[in-house]
């Protein structure tokens, strides 16, 4: 097993975080900040949307179905938590 920071410095390189190089074809840094930046902001923006239209669309659901606002919010935050619960 070779050192990485060993073999960085013999090629000139600086040594990459944590001792790893990135695969062929992998990203360099400014690429990488620049897909972590568009995926923050999709996310934020993903769920954004998701409980603006909820809290905008729920009296309206509530009228159409008859339901009960309470158990429209309720179920809305019962289903967030399976996600959550799934997602670990």
């Amino acid at each position: 097993m070779t050192d990485p920071l060993t073999d960085a410095a013999a090629s000139g390189r600086p040594p990459s975080p944590l001792g790893a190089e990135p695969a062929a074809g992998g990203l360099d840094s400014p690429q990488l900040r620049r897909v972590v930046a568009v995926l923050c902001v999709t996310e934020i923006t993903s769920w954004g949307v998701l409980f603006y239209a909820f809290t905008v669309l729920s009296t309206t659901i509530r009228d159409s179905e008859g339901w009960s606002l309470t158990w429209l919010v309720a179920s809305f935050t019962a289903a967030q938590v399976v996600a959550a619960a799934t997602g670990l």
